[in-house]
């Protein structure tokens, strides 16, 4: 996905970087998992790439979850991150299958990056709310447009799964500086 940089801003997508913190962003879905790549740039932040994996709404569980492992596998070997930020589950009563097929993808994109030697990071989305505007209430779109903003992104109409992977990657960027004392190292 060609995400578009704000006029007079440096074009952020498939650049190859040498130095900085990489965070790869996921937001899980059985149907639609978003993931993002943000790199640590001094004080700034730039989106990568980004993109969905989506696959065959018709496939059984298995295959799947096969799906989704095969493609994260080469997600993690294409853009080689410090770390996955990754969307804890939660659940609702209403809806209690839903999670739990949720925590099967979840578990083998875990496992896809623990055998990759990448460490994970789970967020709750209150957490994420929070990092990025400072309301663990926020909107959707309160959230994507800070998102945006902190990567200058122009304003583009995209699917929330990838705003969310954006926005995970970022919130785990500010996680990791308030744990580092605002220091990032990365490769």
């Amino acid at each position: 996905m060609v995400i578009p940089a704000r006029r007079g801003a440096a074009a952020a997508v498939h650049e190859p970087i040498s130095e900085g913190t990489r965070l790869l962003g996921v937001d899980p879905g059985l149907t639609r998992t978003g993931w993002a790549v943000v790199v640590a740039d001094g004080q700034r932040y730039r989106a990568i790439d980004a993109g969905v994996i989506a696959p065959r709404a018709s496939a059984q569980l298995g295959s799947r979850l096969a799906e989704g492992y095969a493609r994260f596998t080469t997600l993690l070997e294409v853009h080689r991150p410090d770390l996955v930020v990754i969307e804890d589950l939660f659940t609702t009563p209403r809806f209690p299958k839903a999670a739990l097929k949720m925590a099967h993808l979840r578990g083998v994109l875990c496992l896809a990056a623990e055998l990759a030697a990448v460490p994970v990071l789970p967020l709750t989305a209150t957490t994420v709310k929070q990092r990025l505007t400072g309301n663990g209430h926020a909107s959707k779109e309160q959230v994507q447009r800070v998102a945006f903003h902190l990567c200058d992104i122009e304003s583009v109409r995209v699917a929330s799964d990838l705003s969310d992977a954006i926005a995970l990657a970022i919130a785990g960027l500010h996680q990791l500086r308030a744990l580092s004392g605002g220091q990032l190292t990365g490769r």
